[in-house]
């Protein structure tokens, strides 16, 4: 109990001041498929119910009525390689802060209900996530990027060319698909994104003299709070044959950045970025099984190194079970899923690069997905 408490109080002392260099690329809404795959998912995003995340356009390949109440997110550190540095934990603050030094701090919460009904789709979530890392020996800092998510997010598509299914069922579509799409988004934040000392004169003080309540460690670490609205557009090209369908996918989210006007805090509520993201995948169903390989280049807009923009991803599906395996921003992400109503159980292992150039700082995630009581409904 004392090891635990002292870590989140190295934790808590890292939710303060800021200034980003190094930074992870947010996407709001996350697939869980998708982080299992690299993120490639543009091409594949009408597969479960966080497509109008990825493009709205996508909502043109879907012609059921799909009701999904609960799509839960837990995620944490890959620790398993690392377990030695949390027992025992010192009582010094510099060795806990030796002790951390370059082990990314990850922890996430969200929920996403969802609804998806022909080309519409309305979704209300929660997402609460912190990404902390402890640098420099000599001077210990911390990057903070932490945010706390509220709101809905709806859109539609409209098809320009084609969108008919084949009445088999199948995953796979016939003939060609063009489609455009639109999505407004909604959300209040509570969140922070910076870098600070650990041994700041100000933070310690602070910490010495105790806090009066949640709100006082808010203040003194930074948190900022507002709402926001943000827009996405996409267009979508499918053309499907036989057991095997082409999709190109491009979709502009949060243009020209989504911005929060403050009602609370010192500092900016940190905005999302605008990302101009591409994808293509190649599938093909044989009934008894399919599968998907796709590729993302995503964002094309933010200057990244190319190495960040290059996603591969590679699915197989068979009755009740899912494979997943993919190579995002350089690192390997694998993992399977587990379906049987009520329930469909994903996990596996996510790592994203949180610094600033390709393949700098690895942050090793573990996460778990529920999704409860899933419901589809066919409309012809």
């Amino acid at each position: 109990m004392k090891n635990f408490a002292r870590l989140i109080f190295i934790i808590c002392l890292g939710l303060s001041t800021i200034s980003t260099q190094a930074f992870e690329k947010f996407q709001l809404g996350q697939s869980p498929k998708a982080r299992l795959m690299g993120n490639a998912w543009m091409g594949l995003a009408n597969q479960d119910t966080f497509t109008i995340f990825y493009n709205p356009a996508s909502l043109g390949g879907n012609y059921d009525i799909d009701l999904s109440p609960v799509n839960l997110t837990v995620a944490g550190p890959n620790a398993l390689d690392d377990l030695d540095r949390f027992s025992n934990l010192p009582n010094d603050a510099d060795a806990i802060a030796d002790r951390l030094l370059g082990f990314p701090l990850y922890l996430e919460l969200s929920n996403f209900s969802t609804i998806k009904a022909h080309h519409f789709s309305f979704s209300y979530f929660t997402q609460n996530r912190a990404n902390i890392v402890l640098k420099n020996r000599v001077n210990p800092a911390f990057d903070v990027d932490y945010s706390y998510d509220r709101g809905f997010i709806t859109g539609f598509a409209f098809n320009l060319i084609g969108g008919s299914r084949n009445k088999q069922k199948q995953k796979i579509m016939t003939g060609e698909r063009l489609s455009i799409g639109y999505s407004f988004k909604y959300l209040s934040r509570e969140g922070t994104k910076d870098k600070f000392d650990l041994f700041s004169t100000n933070i310690i003080s602070k910490v010495e003299a105790g806090f009066a309540s949640i709100e006082d460690i808010k203040n003194t670490f930074g948190y900022s709070k507002g709402a926001g609205t943000g827009h996405d557009i996409g267009i979508e090209y499918a053309n499907g044959w036989g057991n095997t369908e082409f999709v190109a996918s491009l979709a502009i989210l949060d243009i020209a950045d989504t911005h929060f006007e403050k009602e609370y805090g010192d500092n900016g509520v940190p905005k999302i970025n605008m990302a101009i993201n591409s994808g293509f995948a190649f599938k093909q169903d044989f009934k008894v099984f399919d599968y998907a390989l796709a590729l993302d280049i995503k964002p094309l807009n933010q200057g990244l190194d190319f190495g960040r923009m290059m996603h591969l991803g590679a699915q197989v599906n068979i009755p009740f079970f899912g494979f997943f395996a993919g190579v995002g921003e350089g690192y390997l992400n694998y993992g399977a899923e587990l379906r049987m109503w009520p329930v469909t159980l994903t996990l596996g292992y996510n790592s994203v690069e949180i610094g600033a150039d390709y393949k700098q700082t690895e942050g090793d995630r573990l996460f778990v997905f529920l999704s409860l009581f899933d419901v589809s409904m066919d409309i012809f």
